[in-house]
């Protein structure tokens, strides 16, 4: 029976001078594959996205409160307004804003003293709408003219008069006077002699107009006179 050897390694070269032995292929050593890591997820920053929540939820709140006191500042604007209005309609009418409402005057002012006094021959004006003696010509509603001798002093109406009448009733109104002018004006150049006890109405030509009862309380010597003043502004 033949026996058969087998080469060793038949991947040997031939040769005296032959390197190493390969391993037998059954003992190759394989080389180790990189494993794959797989895909990678992103770690959230979760105290950062806290922090944004709490940020945008603060913004809502202050947002809302400032809506709120907003709401809250017109609605007591609103009944402040009705308040008052309330308290206005309440309030009492005094009798000069009761005497406007139904005879169209309203008292300015009531027994105002005024005082002449100039020397003999001479000229003195009258305001009437402050009340002021002694007013610039250009404004005044009444001329003072003194007289010398027995000769009375005399008032006329000024540049600043639109009309005027002498009466003889003190106890008038503004309406008595109104119609006193209607009925008999002071014409034009005329005047009234001073004297103690004489009453004259003038409507002035102000903005407002004022309708004034002018009295004559006492009369000196070298002209020298004392009068007493009510004034009424005529409404419209």
């Amino acid at each position: 029976m033949s026996v058969f050897r087998a080469a060793n390694n038949v991947n040997r070269p031939p040769g005296p001078n032959a390197g190493p032995r390969d391993p037998y292929p059954i003992n190759r050593q394989r080389e180790e594959e990189p494993v794959p890591d797989g895909p990678t997820e992103r770690i959230e920053d979760r105290p950062s996205r806290f922090r944004d929540r709490l940020a945008w939820l603060g913004m809502l709140v202050a947002v809302f409160a400032l809506i709120t006191s907003s709401i809250a500042a017109l609605a007591a604007w609103q009944a402040m307004k009705v308040a008052r209005m309330v308290a206005m309609a309440g309030e009492p009418v005094s009798h000069a804003e009761q005497e406007s409402r139904t005879t169209g005057f309203a008292v300015s002012y009531a027994q105002e003293p005024l005082r002449v006094q100039v020397g003999c021959a001479a000229v003195l004006f009258v305001d009437l709408d402050e009340p002021r003696a002694n007013a610039d010509e250009k404004v005044s509603d009444l001329r003072y003219d003194s007289r010398c001798g027995t000769d009375l002093p005399r008032l006329t109406l000024g540049p600043g008069a639109v009309a005027g009448a002498q009466v003889k009733d003190l106890d008038l109104d503004a309406a008595g006077c109104a119609r006193a002018i209607r009925n008999s004006p002071i014409g034009p150049g005329g005047g009234v002699e001073v004297r103690k006890g004489a009453v004259l109405c003038v409507l002035t030509a102000a903005q407002p107009a004022a309708m004034t009862l002018v009295e004559v309380t006492e009369v000196g010597r070298t002209g020298t006179a004392g009068m007493r003043a009510t004034s009424w502004k005529v409404a419209g």
